[in-house]
């Protein structure tokens, strides 16, 4: 199935509205008047609809909605002294003029797959597919705390959803730096809400949602990398220990985050009753280095940037100015405090305090070298002195336009969600989940849905923040960080954490029976950078986030609502972790998948090929095993294992062709950092087709470009569970085959079945076109490679076990029988001799028959170990 990738149409053709002067004033075209309401179509599917009591209506931005002024639709309006009616192309509204809204007077008839739906003013959306939370602190699976509940999406299955901005603050125009500051809505009852009238277009609804409410921001890159953060109290020379220790054994890292014991924090503990001014305790707010454990901030900043980390400090701002805290005498100076010798309360929602607070506390930390900050407000969620105002969302505002002032590079945060326009201050952090097995399945559903508000860049804790208070002494379980860890490859921010506990363990070569296996799931995050930032910024242009619930695209189908340990991540790969222990006996865990009918589905770790259906699957895997799914003839960009850090422009690429089909794909560049990426970036298509017998890969010449790129850029290329080609070919060139290719060779890798390509560097204002010829029939009888390699890689441990059982038993241990060594040796057999790999194909299967009957003959094997070969060598 050929498959297209419109990623350069989108970036084309749509707006870019982050970076324009939003005009939340709509076009007059667009508004209807009838007494006391005022009814403004957005959209053929989006309308606002606003009553007041004085007549008076609203044309100011609110903290959720900053873009009115949208091209006027088509729409028709019927009036009578009594009626009005607005008809767009989906949507009919209705208001009976002269009361406030009521069930009885206001109600909209719009079309959901050709079937009339009617909305009433004030209905219940009862099939609300819901939108994301302030924060999982405390959180246990889906049990989360009563003040902390999940708030309603954009997207309904009902076809309609509604936001009630009513009571949402403004943004006026201040005349200082800071351009609008927030305001409380005029006095008198009134109304303010959004109808989006999508039906099962979810899609379109995130992406106009985006048009009024800007866009998804795109991070930086190295929001991308690995981010390590665990709260300790580490000191400068631990935390350059510690990243010693990660390069020393090829663990890549580009965040350090530093939780708050760099700051003094006076004795506290958490058993400590005493508390401040505030209610907090104490020391629980602080900005004084702690010179015991960072004498010279300014000397360990330079060795992180020396070793290109990005650092980031915990803040607890509660608690205001305390008289104690090193800036307090600056603050009070430049804020024009005159009750000296008292804390200085938290006043964000003052702009003269915010000044004081950038200018005087957090700007000489600036300059030291902090990138930015990991704002953890956990207090009282509205503002003391702004009725109604979370505190939450405006630390987000004024915390992004502070970052945004700095200088070229794009402002980054990491704090919670504080309701509708949250999105477009990124990135997320979803606060402290209990460690359990039920956290870890919960993640999944949440992170995708939390899509459904554009707030697609959730940041959870890996491994689980917290024991309960029973478990609180039990060593770190190293399956379930396993899991965490292969899951955190699939989700927007890749970092590790955890609370104060010396039971809790985030280093993974503390856990040496499965370092290997935590390192490959790191290793596998940052393959997949071009491909994550690609669909990132996808999401900047589209709305439509990279972790993605499937209803997205089967919107129709009973099994997209219901499958919610699956998403799709970007276009093209659809994962399913695993989010349950294994079975002792089989060395396998199970997870039951959906895959789409429509495609035809790869799995990435096993090779084996799925056709799309509607019944559910059931997968196993070993720990070693991380599914996801690729679509048939999918192109995923990635990064070679030589990536460990993604500050700087990189320009090495592997691109994995997915079996199954023809299909293209586009990849992003920009330089990672500068905020200009709405018109500063570049594109680079890359099509497969299928000519006979002969697969024409084009890299076409690059489109755009932006500061920093590189002329040309290395590509090498793979194609998974496909037979050892005849002949290759670069721009006419033949390449020739080696067992150990190099650049300008191509060679073959027989634990996945893939020729590989080493094209090495292309001219990018040219690219290059490369052929590979195969023998006649052998793209035909490709389904004979499928799920090879997934047998063949579970044979490494086992040929281990195999053999210490054998030398227990045997003085001279005799060779392992034939039966098991031509499964095994498979991989082996093919890469020493590619032209002969019908024949080893064809002993591998006639063998692998023979091993599950004759296995059971060697009565030296333990019963046990005979049972889980037999099970693992056909369940996958």
């Amino acid at each position: 199935m050929k498959r297209f990738l419109t990623l350069v149409l989108a970036l084309v053709a749509l707006p870019t509205m982050v970076f324009a002067d939003n005009d939340p004033k709509a076009d007059e075209k667009a508004q209807v008047v009838a007494g006391n309401a005022r009814f403004t179509v957005l959209t053929p599917q989006l309308i606002r609809m606003e009553w007041s009591e004085d007549g008076k209506f609203e044309d100011r931005a609110t903290l959720t909605f900053v873009n009115r002024k949208l091209e006027v639709p088509q729409f028709k309006v019927r009036q009578s002294k009594s009626k009005l009616t607005i008809t767009t192309s989906n949507v009919t509204l209705t208001y009976l003029k002269g009361a406030k809204f009521s069930a009885e007077n206001l109600k909209a008839e719009i079309l959901v797959n050709g079937e009339k739906v009617v909305w009433h003013y004030g209905d219940v959306d009862t099939q609300n597919l819901m939108g994301t939370t302030r924060t999982l602190d405390g959180a246990d699976g889906a049990k989360l705390r009563k003040k902390d509940p999940m708030e309603l999406g954009l997207l309904s299955r009902s076809g309609w959803s509604v936001v009630d901005d009513s009571k949402r603050h403004l943004f006026v125009p201040v005349e200082s730096h800071w351009k609008q500051w927030v305001e409380c809505r005029p006095e008198g009852d009134r109304l303010d809400l959004y109808l989006f009238a999508y039906g099962h277009e979810y899609t379109k609804a995130l992406k106009d949602y985006t048009r009024v409410a800007g866009n998804i921001p795109l991070p930086p890159k190295y929001v991308f990398g690995y981010w390590w953060s665990r709260y300790w109290q580490y000191s400068d020379n631990e935390l350059r220990d510690l990243v010693e220790t990660m390069h020393s054994l090829d663990i890549p890292i580009d965040v350090l985050i530093v939780d708050m014991d760099w700051h003094e924090t006076w004795g506290m503990t958490f058993k400590d009753p005493r508390k401040d001014e505030y209610g907090q305790k104490i020391g629980w707010t602080g900005y004084t280095w702690k010179k015991q454990l960072f004498p010279s901030p300014e000397n360990f900043f330079e060795w992180c940037r020396k070793q290109k980390l990005k650092t980031s400090l915990n803040l607890h701002p509660a608690s205001g100015i305390p008289t104690n805290e090193e800036p307090y005498e600056r603050f009070a100076k430049a804020y024009g405090w005159t009750e000296k010798g008292k804390g200085i309360p938290y006043k964000m929602s003052e702009q003269k305090w915010a000044d004081a607070y950038f200018n005087t506390v957090l700007g000489p930390m600036e300059k030291q070298g902090v990138d930015f900050w990991w704002l953890d407000w956990q207090q009282w969620k509205e503002s003391k002195y702004v009725e109604g105002l979370s505190n939450t969302f405006w630390l987000n505002h004024t915390f992004n336009h502070h970052m945004n002032e700095k200088g070229d590079e794009r402002p980054l945060i990491y704090h919670r969600w504080g309701g509708m326009g949250s999105h477009r201050y990124q990135v997320g952090f979803s606060g402290d989940t209990y460690i359990s097995w039920a956290s870890l399945a919960f993640l999944p559903w949440f992170t995708a849905t939390a899509s459904n508000v554009g707030y697609g860049y959730w940041g959870h804790d890996i491994g689980g923040h917290f024991y309960h208070k029973e478990e609180e002494k039990t060593p770190t379980n190293p399956e379930l960080f396993l899991r965490w860890l292969q899951y955190g490859v699939f989700t927007p921010v890749f970092k590790t954490h955890a609370s104060k506990s010396q039971y809790i363990e985030r280093r993974i070569w503390q856990f040496p029976d499965h370092f290997l296996d935590m390192r490959a799931a790191m290793h596998l995050r940052y393959a997949l950078v071009p491909y994550i930032y690609s669909a990132a910024r996808e999401g900047f242009d589209t709305g439509v986030s990279i972790c993605r619930p499937m209803y997205y695209t089967f919107p129709e189908n009973e099994l997209a609502y219901s499958s919610k340990e699956q998403f799709m991540f970007g276009r093209d790969l659809l994962v399913a972790p695993i989010v349950s222990p294994i079975d002792a006996a089989t060395g396998l865990a199970s997870q039951r998948v959906w895959l789409p009918k429509g495609e035809r589905w790869f799995n990435m770790t096993s090779g084996k090929m799925y056709e799309g259906s509607d019944e559910i699957v059931e997968i196993h895997c070993t720990l070693s095993e991380n599914p996801y799914f690729a679509k048939a003839g999918a192109i995923i960009p990635m990064y070679p294992k030589s990536v460990k850090n993604l500050q700087g422009i990189i320009n090495s690429y592997v691109l994995t062709f997915v079996p199954g089909g023809d299909g293209e794909t586009t990849i992003y560049e920009d330089d990672g950092t500068s905020k200009d990426y709405a018109s500063a970036y570049a594109t680079t298509k890359v099509t497969k087709r299928t000519e006979g017998n002969k697969v024409v890969i084009t890299i076409a010449p690059r489109q755009g470009s932006f500061k920093g790129a590189k002329a040309t850029s290395s590509f090498e290329l793979r194609l998974p569970a496909n037979y050892p080609p005849k002949a290759v070919r670069v721009d006419g060139k033949e390449l020739k085959y080696s067992r150990y290719a190099e650049v300008g060779e191509w060679g073959y890798d027989g634990y996945t079945l893939a020729p590989y390509i080493l094209v090495g560097e292309v001219d990018c204002a040219k690219g290059c076109t490369v052929e590979v010829e195969f023998a006649e029939g052998d793209l035909a009888a490709q389904d004979k490679l499928y799920g090879i390699q997934g047998v063949v890689n579970r044979c490494v441990p086992f040929t281990a076990e195999f053999k210490t059982a054998y030398a227990t038993h045997y003085d001279a241990a005799p060779l392992l029988p034939d039966f098991y060594m031509n499964v095994s040796q498979t991989a082996n057999f093919i890469m020493e001799y590619p032209q002969n790999i019908h024949k080893w194909v064809e002993n591998y299967y006639k063998s692998l028959n023979e091993c599950l009957v004759e296995i059971d003959k060697i009565e030296v094997l333990p019963v046990e170990f005979r049972e889980r070969v037999k099970l693992q060598l056909t369940k996958y």
